[in-house]
């Protein structure tokens, strides 16, 4: 495998006598998106402010393309680009004023690289209008612009859609997969639309109470939930339910004809032999599929998502 563009290493936050973060270990590669979920108070936050040198760390450190955040931050940080919720522009401003009064603040980015990342976000036709035209997905797309300015080997987003309509959410979700795919780039990504996550992510990190509970990619996760939610649709129904009965430990529900229960994936198959032995004609069995929502409140349990 090739070499991480960042490490997390034992990272560990406390405040106080409080464990905010406790040991997390992770590695990022080139050219993958890497979703970050958590509930409230998970610690994303705090981890992606250590990652990026916006907060002390306790112990532990982030290596950024073989540099360390704590002992050499400035070489670190010069590989990252970064983007919180919405960006803030100058609103009186063009979208290219805008990107240019950004790139002062940053030594050699001439105006090929600003076309560059102009055309990479898709905002040829509007970098002369103002920023207080934009919708909230334009404003989205010149704060990524703005964040690939220099080149970076890591986008850090944290809730890039977050106040985006139904077009501006997949608009985004499709520079990012472009960014991670054309570029090269990482991209880590904390968001709370699971749905989108699961569309948008190669793998996924999971984070409960300051502690890593689960990291792996996005279609491994949702393969591996152990139970299936099914509908069948047999006759005799009243054959087909008593087979279920005796087969299953769990309960059978019956709605409109159809019966509906939970069974282990590797199960299905023997249930659906006992059926045809039963002489019940099977006239469909569906399988609910696995959703990342699934595999995350499998491993956080219920409660509030951030």
């Amino acid at each position: 495998m090739t070499e991480p563009v960042m490490q997390l290493k034992n990272l560990r936050k406390t405040i106080g006598s409080k464990p905010i973060i406790k040991g997390l270990n992770f590695d990022i590669y080139s050219g993958e998106v890497f979703g970050f979920l958590g509930p409230n108070g998970a610690g994303k936050t705090t981890t992606i402010r250590m990652m990026v040198g916006l907060m002390d760390m306790t112990e532990g450190d982030v290596i950024i393309q073989g540099h360390s955040v704590k002992k050499d931050f400035k070489q670190a940080i010069q590989h990252v680009g970064g983007i919180v919720e919405n960006p803030e522009m100058y609103p009186f401003m063009s979208g290219w004023k805008n990107l240019r009064h950004y790139a002062r603040m940053v030594p050699g980015i001439t105006n090929e690289r600003m076309e560059e990342v102009v055309r990479l976000v898709g905002l040829e036709k509007r970098m002369k209008d103002k920023v207080g035209k934009y919708s909230l997905g334009m404003r989205q797309r010149l704060g990524i612009a703005q964040a690939l300015l220099h080149n970076p080997s890591i986008l850090i987003l944290d809730e890039p859609t977050n106040g985006l309509d139904p077009s501006g959410i997949r608009e985004i979700r499709s520079y990012i997969r472009r960014l991670a795919a054309e570029e090269g780039v990482a991209v880590i990504v904390s968001s709370h639309i699971l749905s989108e996550m699961e569309m948008m992510c190669d793998r996924i990190g999971i984070i409960k109470n300051g502690e890593l509970v689960s990291i792996q990619p996005v279609k491994e996760a949702l393969q591996q939930s152990e139970k299936k939610e099914v509908s069948l649709e047999a006759s005799p129904l009243n054959e087909a339910e008593t087979v279920l009965k005796a087969f299953l430990e769990g309960p059978v529900k019956i709605d409109q004809d159809m019966l509906n229960f939970t069974i282990k994936r590797e199960d299905i198959p023997h249930l659906v032999q006992r059926l045809v032995k039963a002489n019940v004609d099977i006239y469909s069995l569906n399988v609910k599929r696995s959703t990342l929502e699934d595999k995350f409140l499998d491993l956080i349990g219920e409660g509030s998502i951030e």
